[in-house]
């Protein structure tokens, strides 16, 4: 059954704690109390949390014998940080003619490193090959239009004389 009284304090510094009872002499932990022999205390005599005692771990802390296994993390595939590094340059050199070449090298580093990521599991970088893919389109439709745009203007007018930099 559940023991409702308050704990008590630890004793004054300088004073011994108590004892605890021989391995082979205890019965039963009641709840609350350790099973004889199977806290660890420190030289102090006490646990060196209330919940280590328990097996709980302290809030922020992790619990004794339990933790989540730290692994390296995986490098990034170097076909998918070419596709992202083309793709953002694509788009910010959308005044030239730079932004069809390195829209389509994006697009074609995007697809190649998605598939090398596919076939080897050690490989990361999965978002960055989609976002150099995205970009890449991106700046293939950006040229399209203005090309449209560039063509339609040409038809409309006649001549690029609306432009303050042709005449």
């Amino acid at each position: 059954m559940s023991d409702n009284s308050i704990p008590t304090p630890p004793p004054a510094p300088g004073t011994q704690p108590p004892a605890l009872p021989h391995p082979g002499a205890a019965g039963p932990a009641q709840y609350g109390q350790p099973a004889a022999g199977s806290a660890m205390v420190p030289a102090s005599g006490y646990p060196a949390n209330g919940y280590a005692a328990h097996g709980y771990a302290a809030p922020g802390y992790a619990a004794p014998g339990y933790g989540a296994p730290v692994s390296a993390p995986r490098p990034n595939s170097g076909l998918a940080i070419t596709s992202l590094i083309c793709g953002i340059a694509g788009l910010v050199l959308a005044a030239f003619l730079v932004p069809l070449i390195a829209s389509v090298v994006a697009v074609i580093t995007g697809h190649m490193s998605l598939s090398q990521i596919k076939r080897d599991p050690s490989l990361g970088g999965k978002g960055l090959g989609i976002t150099g893919l995205v970009l890449g389109y991106a700046g293939i439709a950006f040229l399209l239009i203005m090309i449209v745009v560039f063509v339609f203007s040409l038809l409309v007018f006649g001549s690029l004389s609306f432009l303050p930099f042709f005449m």
